[in-house]
């Protein structure tokens, strides 16, 4: 069968972001605007300070997704909450026995999507991404060339100098940049991996096997490995411990979220229509993903301007991209200002650095 949705896993590190938006510090009262995607970003942000968070999306299956992994962490035991979602493995008795007790909770249109697709929930949810299968896809063309003890013994590494050792001598090879290159060639990729619009402004001048080859390099050793839970499954498909997990499945964020059960809302909506409704100061804080990758750019200025007049100032947001780096309109000059310094600083410690990261701060009356 087919994927179920674009993303089974948010490609993004929560650190980064929280940092970005300042999240949590003292007196905030942090009320975030957030692109759903996977929910694991809306999660942990939710579990590492924001007093609310709003998360919204276009698509209804990455909302369903979005529901199950919020209900996981509520109503299961931590352990098996990463192992129902995907992240360690589990029988598919085990599975369905944790989707029967989360059955009750879920709203009745997420139910009944999860009684279709009940045969992806056994598999692992975040396996079920259009992205996430392809990239599978690849590992096990991969794995008999390379050898899973490479992948293995990259994740054993206990310091960066040794990962960075082992990989210039196991990975950094011709044959396999060749098979970046194959693999993430647009004509492939953009059928196969991601939804096309996504590379809507990708420059063709510019090689994406070969830019996402120095990204992972970065992301093999640049962050200790054994604690990059991105890392563990794109190349193992798993984490190695329950201790590599996103916030929102720690020990410590599980129990925010549980306590801050009422504070988490999903809505199916394009942002800027969500916007355009939404009341004023109803937001202070706004994580955006790499929307600008997928949106034309007078679109995005027309986000830019609507954030203006709805966020509460001084207001945070931050946003990533990978072929679209873009600046804020010329009546938008000293309103939204972007940290550059920042951004790259955050970038150089990133667990997932395949993205040029934008934090932005907003001064001022909104333009509405």
């Amino acid at each position: 069968m087919g994927h179920l949705y674009n993303f089974g896993l948010s490609q993004e590190d929560e650190r980064t972001e929280a940092t970005a938006l300042s999240l949590g510090s003292l007196g905030s009262h942090d009320r975030v605007l957030s692109l759903a995607s996977a929910g694991d970003m809306p999660l942990s942000l939710l579990a590492m300070g924001a007093e609310s968070v709003v998360a919204v999306d276009l698509d209804p299956a990455q909302l369903h997704l979005c529901r199950l992994k919020a209900a996981a962490v509520q109503r299961l035991d931590r352990d098996d909450a990463i192992r129902f979602l995907g992240f360690m493995p589990a029988s598919l008795g085990a599975r369905a026995g944790w989707l029967r007790d989360l059955m009750p909770g879920l709203r009745p249109d997420t139910r009944l999507y999860w009684e279709w697709h009940e045969a992806e929930a056994l598999r692992g949810a975040i396996w079920a991404g259009r992205f996430e299968r392809y990239l599978r896809r690849v590992v096990r063309l991969v794995t008999p060339l390379i050898g899973l003890r490479r992948f293995e013994r990259l994740v054993a590494c206990t310091t960066l100098d040794e990962q960075r050792a082992y990989f210039a001598r196991a990975f950094d090879k011709p044959r396999i940049r060749t098979m970046f290159r194959v693999a993430f060639h647009p004509l492939v990729y953009a059928v196969r991996g991601l939804d096309p619009r996504g590379l809507m402004h990708h420059a063709g001048t510019v090689s994406l096997g070969d830019q996402f080859f120095a990204r992972f390099e970065a992301m093999c050793t640049t962050t200790p490995a054994a604690s990059n839970h991105l890392l563990q499954l794109l190349v193992l498909g798993r984490v190695i411990s329950t201790d590599a997990v996103p916030e929102y499945l720690t020990s410590a964020g599980v129990a925010v979220v549980r306590s801050r059960q009422g504070r988490l809302a999903f809505h199916e909506q394009d942002i800027v229509r969500f916007l355009r409704a939404a009341p004023p100061a109803a937001f202070n804080k706004a994580h955006l993903s790499n929307i600008v990758d997928w949106l034309p750019l007078a679109y995005f200025n027309e986000l830019l301007r609507l954030l203006c007049a709805k966020m509460t100032k001084p207001a945070r947001l931050v946003w990533r991209f990978l072929h679209a780096d873009r600046e804020p309109p010329p009546d938008l000059a000293g309103r939204v200002v972007l940290e550059r310094t920042l951004g790259e600083r955050l970038r150089q410690r990133d667990r997932f650095p395949f993205y040029g990261i934008v934090p932005a701060r907003m001064n001022g009356a909104g333009a509405g």
